[in-house]
């Protein structure tokens, strides 16, 4: 299992940036950085795919799968972004990273899994220290209404994870983020139509940084995550990817300048410390296309 957890940790991390990026693409509006990390990032699957990939050889039940999964990713970009101006960005972080529940729920009630304690008092240390390392923020709580967005991201992403390990059975990593990757971006730019937002217009430094989006977090970051998904149970790899909001506070940090107080460094411990436990009891799923 060690080499799928650095793998999907190494994804956590290009997702991480995913927050830095959506904040210095500025004044691009965030649903669109979204959507042209997933349109820029997919266009080059697409390319790179395109010489050996048949559609029509494809299993259709994989296909829809990793369609479903693209539907709630784009879902939960439109939510997760448009919660940061509803409600305090430590709020709706926090709340979007409640996917171990959701994920935990579906296993215990639908799959009939059994979590074992490790993996259970794992997800609650790894929630605890990502609600520590938010600090005194989340109570600049600013309405319900995004709070609630927040809430629906984690459900979608949560859905997101489900569905794709689903398709990663019959897919390797890259058709299945290439198939998705179509969906979620469809839903993003509904998203942005709906809300009027400009797809262009925007200044060079906006366009860098969709690039760097498209390449860190949607190619490196998802890619890396999808791989990982086929050899680790999905409850485990949600609690996992809670190791996201400590790598984007240490980008912050290293990038922006914004200093860590020592409970914030405690909490980033935490969450690390609870992934390490959920993992004693997580066995891998076994081989699957690459």
């Amino acid at each position: 299992m060690a080499r799928p957890l650095f793998v999907l940790l190494l994804g956590a991390f290009g997702i991480a940036c995913a927050a830095i990026f959506v904040r210095l693409a500025l004044p691009a509006p965030p649903i669109v950085t979204g959507f042209w990390r997933l349109a820029l990032g997919t266009a080059v699957l697409a390319l790179v795919l395109a010489p050996r990939l048949r559609l029509r050889s494809l299993p259709r039940r994989a296909v829809l799968e990793a369609g479903a999964a693209g539907l709630c990713f784009g879902a939960d970009l439109a939510l997760w972004n448009t919660s940061l101006v509803e409600t305090s960005v430590a709020t709706a972080t926090f709340l979007v990273n409640t996917t171990p529940v959701f994920v935990g729920g579906f296993a215990v009630l639908v799959l009939r899994e059994r979590l074992g304690l490790p993996l259970v008092v794992g997800a609650l240390l790894a929630i605890g220290g990502v609600a520590l390392l938010l600090g005194d923020d989340l109570a600049a709580r600013a309405s319900l209404r995004g709070d609630a967005l927040a809430l629906g991201a984690a459900l979608f992403y949560s859905a997101y994870l489900i569905w794709m390990q689903r398709a990663r059975r019959a897919l390797e990593a890259r058709s299945a983020v290439a198939i998705s990757g179509v969906a979620a971006t469809l839903v993003l730019a509904a998203a942005a139509l709906w809300r009027g937002d400009p797809f262009t217009g925007f200044p060079l430094h906006s366009w860098v940084v969709f690039a760097a989006s498209a390449t860190i977090s949607q190619l490196a970051g998802v890619v890396g995550i999808v791989w990982a998904l086929a050899h680790l149970r999905a409850t485990f790899a949600a609690i996992a990817l809670l190791a996201q909001p400590v790598g984007t506070a240490l980008l912050g940090w290293w990038w922006l300048g914004e200093a860590l107080t020592p409970p914030q460094l405690c909490g980033g411990a935490l969450v690390l410390a609870g992934i390490a436990l959920a993992g004693r009891t997580s066995d891998g799923k076994g081989t699957s296309p690459s």
